[in-house]
């Protein structure tokens, strides 16, 4: 069973790690896709592999790769609003 403080530092990591993410997602969009589609859909598997293990890997040093339903839907709501409110204005611009 994970403590409160387990929950809250995972809760943090995860928030704060997809935020970062997002922002390098944009920030290297141009260098990630080319014109030929086969890269793309390469580059795109390959980047979404690499920020899940590197995130399961420190998910697992905070507390032994435990992830409970409840974290996983609250983390992903708060995520999805706060990442669509923020970059939406961003890619509106």
């Amino acid at each position: 069973m994970m403590s409160l403080t387990e929950q809250i530092i995972s809760f943090a990591f995860s928030f704060i790690y997809g935020y970062i993410i997002g922002i390098l997602f944009f920030k290297i969009y141009k260098l990630i896709y080319t014109n030929k589609v086969i890269y793309r859909i390469l580059n795109s598997l390959l980047f979404m592999i690499n920020i899940s293990l590197i995130y399961f890997y420190i998910f697992k040093q905070i507390n032994d790769g435990i992830i409970k339903d409840y974290f996983l839907i609250i983390t992903i709501i708060t995520s999805f609003f706060t990442y669509h409110k923020q970059f939406t204005k961003n890619m509106s611009k």
